[in-house]
Order: C-alpha cells, then sequence, then structure tokens
C-alpha cells in the first residue's frame, strides 16, 4: 500500500498541473473575452480544439507509453502543457488557439500513464481508493486555479497567470527527474505498434462491458467538462456575480470533486458495486446540473455555495472509480493501451459536449444549455444500469 500511495501522490501533482493548465483559460475567460473583445461562449471551440488533440495522443498512449514508459510519458505531459501555456501569454487569438492543442496533447497522455504505472504498484482490492485519490488532482488544480488565477490578474494581467501557469508545470517536470531515474532508467519497454489501433477499437467496442463504460464515459465527460469549463462564465453573465466570487464558487465545486472522488473510492468495492456507484452519481448529477443552471441567477450566495458542492461532488467525485473499472477489464501490461482506447469516447463527449452547451447557450440562454446537458449524464447512467451481456461474470 505505502509504494501504491507514493506513486498516486507523485501523479496527483502531475494531475494537478495538467487541470490548471487546462483550467486557467476557462477561468479567466470573462478577462480574456472583455480585453479581446470576443464571447464566452467561444469556451465551446477551445475546449473542442484542447480535447481534440488528446483524442490523439490517447489513442496513441499505447505505443508511447512503451517507448518511453510512464513517468518520462508523464514528463512529456507537463512539457506539453508548459509550451501550451508559455504560447497563450503571447495574448494573441492565433496563440489562444494553439495553446488548447498543446495542452490537449499533454492531458491525453497524462491519464493512460498514470493507470499504467498504478496498476503495477497496485492491488486489486485497492485500486478503486488508490485511482480516485490520484484523480482528486483534476479537482485540486481546479480549486487551485479558481482561487489563485483571478486573483493574480489585477497583478500580472491574464497573459502573466498564463506564464506563471507554465513556469510551475515545467519546473515540476524538471522536479521529478531524479524518481524517474530510479525507478524507470533501467525498465523494460514494450512493443506497441501505432498500426494496432483498429485492433484496439475493436477490443474496446466489441467487450460489452467495457463497451458500457465507454458510453457512459461520453456522458459523464461531457458534463464534467462543461461543469469546469462553463462555470464562471455562467456565474458572471447569467448571475451578474464578480469574476473573484465566481471563482470562488467554481473552488467550492473542485472540492466537492476532490470530496466525491475520496468517498467513492473508499465505498467502491468494501461496501457498494462499482457501476451501482457509477450510475447513481450520473442520475445525481444530472438533477444538480438542472438546478444549478436554472435556479443559480435567483439563489442567494449561500444556497448557490451549496448547490455548486453537490455539482462538483456528483459530476466530478466519479472518475477514479471509473478507471479503477476500467482496470479490471485489461491485463496489466496493457493498462495503458486500453485505458488510451477507452478514452476514445471520453474526448468525444469533451469535445461534442461543449460545443452543444455552447451552442444551446448561445440560443437559449445558459440555464436550458445545463437541463440539456443533464439529459445526457441521466442517459449515460441508464446505460450501466443495463444487466451484463450473457455470459458474462457479474461484477
Amino acid at each position: 500500500m505505502r509504494l501504491a500511495l507514493r506513486a498516486a501522490l507523485l501523479l496527483n501533482v502531475v494531475q494537478v498541473f495538467t487541470a490548471v493548465s487546462m483550467l486557467t483559460v476557462p477561468v479567466l475567460a470573462p478577462a480574456i473575452a472583455a480585453d479581446l473583445g470576443v464571447s464566452t461562449t467561444l469556451l465551446g471551440a477551445y475546449s473542442a480544439i484542447l480535447w481534440s488533440g488528446g483524442l490523439v495522443t490517447s489513442l496513441l498512449a499505447g505505443a508511447i507509453i512503451a517507448r518511453l514508459g510512464p513517468l518520462r510519458t508523464a514528463q512529456a505531459s507537463l512539457v506539453l502543457c508548459a509550451l501550451g501555456l508559455a504560447a497563450g501569454a503571447h495574448g494573441s487569438l492565433a496563440a489562444l488557439a494553439v495553446l488548447p492543442a498543446l495542452v490537449g496533447f499533454g492531458c491525453g497522455v497524462e491519464t493512460p500513464a498514470a493507470s499504467q504505472l498504478l496498476a503495477r504498484v497496485t492491488r486489486p482490492e485497492e485500486r478503486p481508493f488508490i485511482f480516485s485519490l490520484k484523480q482528486t488532482g483534476v479537482q485540486l488544480g481546479g480549486m487551485l486555479t479558481g482561487l489563485v488565477m483571478p486573483a493574480l490578474v489585477p497583478w500580472t494581467g491574464w497573459r502573466g497567470a498564463l506564464a506563471l501557469g507554465a513556469a510551475l508545470a515545467l519546473a515540476y517536470a524538471l522536479a521529478i527527474e531524479p524518481v524517474r531515474r530510479r525507478h524507470e532508467a533501467n525498465a523494460p519497454r514494450g512493443a506497441h505498434r501505432l498500426g494496432g489501433l483498429a485492433a484496439l477499437l475493436r477490443r474496446v467496442f466489441g467487450t460489452p462491458r467495457l463497451r458500457q463504460l465507454a458510453i457512459a464515459s461520453f456522458a459523464f465527460h461531457a458534463m464534467q467538462i462543461c461543469l469546469n469549463g462553463f462555470l464562471v462564465s455562467f456565474l458572471v453573465t447569467a448571475a451578474g456575480l464578480p469574476l473573484a466570487a465566481a471563482g470562488v464558487l467554481l473552488a467550492i465545486a473542485q472540492f466537492g470533486g476532490f470530496a466525491g472522488r475520496l468517498a467513492s473510492g473508499v465505498v467502491t468495492g468494501h461496501r457498494l458495486a462499482a457501476r451501482a456507484v457509477l450510475a447513481a452519481m450520473g442520475f445525481a448529477m444530472a438533477a444538480a446540473a438542472a438546478v444549478v443552471g436554472l435556479a443559480a441567477p435567483a439563489m442567494p450566495f449561500g444556497m448557490l455555495a451549496f448547490a455548486c458542492l453537490l455539482f462538483g461532488l456528483t459530476a466530478s467525485g466519479w472518475n477514479g472509480v471509473f478507471f479503477a473499472e476500467i482496470v479490471r477489464e485489461a491485463p496489466v501490461e496493457d493498462v495503458g493501451l486500453v485505458t488510451g482506447g477507452m478514452l476514445l469516447t471520453a474526448y468525444a463527449g469533451l469535445i461534442v459536449g461543449p460545443l452543444a452547451f455552447g451552442a444551446v447557450a448561445e440560443a437559449a440562454g445558459y440555464g436550458l444549455a445545463y437541463a440539456f446537458i443533464a439529459l445526457w449524464a441521466a442517459a449515460g447512467a441508464a446505460v450501466l444500469l443495463r444487466r451484463p451481456a450473457a455470459g458474462e461474470r457479474a461484477r
């Protein structure tokens, strides 16, 4: 357990910096939009570019990890994120289009690399908690971004905030080099080839239990990115809150996700089945999104903070259990490969979800957009309640 905890904490910090990299622009979107004279609904395009990049590298993750090793791949993820933020600090619209592409390339390999390493050092009964602990990096990064980045704007401007994020990500990539040298310098490398992508996709979508997870993943990731990517802009433009207050509410939502990931990791396996936990969280996130989106403009701040906490608890609390469930379906040596393939529908949700959300928000307002995306989450939860196909072992 001790080795698994150390690995999870090291990788957790990697994920903190990838989360800061992908959330800084959405959090600072009102300031960026006012400076450049564009609409915050362009965040849909930002997310589409980011997760299109993530989709590409996630499908190649098995080959990349086999060649570089999981820790070197994690370092490469951080370097790509740093390059993206540094490019965005230039301040032009063209630079802000390059930013999500590079950050997306980095994020696409981060989770498969981490899953590969954790699968090697974690006992099966410990995986829901260890994977959930590692996945709290997204929430810690979200809280850090929501609290710190808006506070920096009066001092450094939004360009300076991007530059600071780049420097921190690069510094941590360098800081973990001694650990990588000790544990990976002489590690054997695999032989996954890029030509195996078609076989990988057949393996994922031809396996009923993986296919159910993949479908749910599409809906749940769409919901999560709409929480993370649009909440600040929604609270500023529709609820009339100052940017700093909206950032605090995002941090509260991220804290909810942090608590949800730890709690779901503790109860899964010991007390509740993984798919039952995931389905329950899917229905709950749908209800929370509808409440926040339709009622938030009229809510007192304290009630709105509680609603955002519940939204984060559900919409961001499921990932660790989800990735641990994927590991149950794959041999340890292929975890990074299969996780990368499974992320195909995750990134599809991260791409399509914000585009659809942004289109509905532009046409009918943020409230109806949240209600619209809530229907997706409920549908994904319903898929997980279907009985396993004939001949499959019940989980």
